[in-house]
């Protein structure tokens, strides 16, 4: 592979019948068959690749079921072609994902094929025949389920599916549907104490333009006053990646304690399949931005918390929307933690020599050859657009061999935040102001989001949530138990 933007992988068909070696860019992807049965012929090329399109491959019966974003929508779709009749003008339409759907994953047993789909933010699947090519089954999965994840099939003709549902919130469940009678058995692996109950409510938020975005909530059911709650706001929203929705036990020590917990599910993520991703990406980037502030002013508005009490969370690159809100909309939130922080998207566009920059270009633009994306990327870049007013209390924490996220880009960002904070708090002193807290963690060893050791990543979460507690006012020692726990501890 001579495109840097591209990256090689292999995989084998579950029939085990061919291997794909498959090319892939953020956006564009090309596979290549090998006969298990001939592996020393050269590799057969299934379809070039056509800028904007991507596709992938699986095996059944003598024919190729394609998953693939080509077509008048980009939306995902199953298509089939014949063992040797490969190009795409040979692709005849199987299945089609609807709008504002996403296909989470799929699996192929037998004469079936098993779709998991997110639709609104609601987990299902439907159980695809490849005789009739028509749909026979299908399963809406518990309200509660907000990750999937497709396990291992002990059996290749076997009429039961295993996967896991999670939220983060909820330990993982074992799942077993049964085509045979249509049946959904489920076992906690892990059961939540009836302290820790909790409410899952699903809303949507109207956008600067008029798009619904989801937002996905728990809170404790017990919280009263919810208006005087500490807010948590999670985001991520770039690659056509969703938002981590698995479960993670410091959730449960949060939710115990009255946080009300909200995920965003904004543009430039995957929510809401291929075209959500479309819609935040590139020139549409500042889409996410208004998402979030859609967001977070729609959760005020309906009472749950306040700014003095909203605090807002991402890594990576979901930092870059964090830090843009930040720089556009202080108001709206009282403090940031920031885990490996993309914080600097012009400068890091602009140097072709840094490890990811040319894959990057994709998803951010390049600025190098496109004007437009100068100018647009300078918009909402978050280190471009710092300016001196009252910021929130900050928290940042950086590892020292990450290869992503470079230093002294982050040290950049910090000491020109540090200035822009200093001097407005000079020139603005009065009675009762409170100048932001911030805070920049460098962690020796570990890499991009990857803490050296389990014990780090525990002081990790530790250090960020003390710092959370402190700045929203809730003292660790004195914050306000729900009346549910204050039952258990007596």
């Amino acid at each position: 592979e001579q495109d840097p933007r591209f990256f090689v992988d292999i995989y084998r068909t579950k029939d085990k019948q061919f291997l794909t070696i498959n090319c892939n860019s953020k956006s564009t992807s090309e596979v290549w068959l090998v006969d298990c049965s001939c592996p020393y012929d050269p590799p057969i090329l299934v379809q070039q690749r056509i800028p904007g399109v991507i596709y992938h491959m699986e095996h059944r019966n003598g024919k190729l079921y394609i998953l693939t974003t080509w077509g008048e929508s980009t939306q995902y779709k199953i298509m089939k072609t014949s063992v040797g009749s490969f190009g795409i003008q040979n692709w005849q339409l199987v299945y089609r994902v609807k709008e504002k759907a996403k296909l989470v994953d799929m699996d192929m047993m037998g004469d079936h094929c098993a779709l998991f789909l997110k639709y609104c933010n609601y987990l299902y699947f439907d159980v695809l025949s490849l005789v009739t090519e028509s749909v026979v089954q299908s399963c809406k999965l518990p309200f509660w389920a907000s990750a999937f994840e497709l396990e291992a099939q002990p059996e290749e003709d076997s009429s039961t599916w295993h996967f896991q549902l999670t939220s983060p919130v909820q330990p993982p469940a074992k799942c077993a549907y049964s085509m045979t009678d249509g049946s959904l058995s489920m076992h906690m692996k892990q059961r939540v104490p009836n302290t820790m109950k909790c409410v899952t409510i699903h809303l949507q938020a109207r956008s600067k333009d008029g798009t619904f975005v989801p937002i996905t909530l728990f809170h404790n059911t017990c919280c009263e006053d919810l208006r005087r709650k500490p807010l948590l706001v999670h985001v991520y929203g770039a690659y056509g990646i969703d938002l981590n929705m698995s479960f993670k036990a410091e959730n449960l020590m949060l939710i115990e304690d009255g946080w009300i917990l909200a995920y965003c599910h904004v543009r430039g993520g995957g929510e809401l399949g291929h075209s959500w991703h479309e819609d935040g990406r590139l020139d549409n980037k500042l889409n996410g931005v208004e998402d979030l502030k859609a967001c977070i002013v729609h959760l005020h508005e309906l009472g749950y918390s306040d700014p003095s009490y909203t605090a807002l969370t991402a890594a990576s690159a979901g930092a870059v929307l964090a830090g843009a809100l930040c720089n556009s909309s202080p108001e709206l939130i009282k403090a940031v933690s920031l885990k490996a922080p993309f914080l600097d998207v012009l400068n890091t566009m602009l140097d072709p020599h840094l490890p990811l920059t040319v894959e990057e270009q994709e998803e951010w633009g390049n600025p190098l050859s496109v004007e437009k994306y100068m100018d647009y990327i300078k918009s909402y870049c978050p280190y471009q657009n710092i300016v001196s007013q009252h910021y929130p209390s900050m928290i940042i924490t950086a590892y020292e061999k990450d290869q992503r996220i470079p230093l002294i880009g982050l040290l950049k960002y910090i000491h020109r935040l540090r200035k822009a904070v200093i001097d407005y708090t000079c020139n603005h002193i009065k009675e009762g102001y409170e100048t932001s807290n911030l805070i920049f963690d460098v962690r020796p060893g570990g890499s991009h989001c990857d803490p050296s050791s389990w014990e780090d990543s525990l002081n990790e979460t530790a250090r960020h949530f003390a710092f959370l507690y402190k700045e929203l006012g809730f003292a660790k020692e004195d914050f306000p138990k729900s009346d549910d726990s204050q039952k258990s501890r007596k």
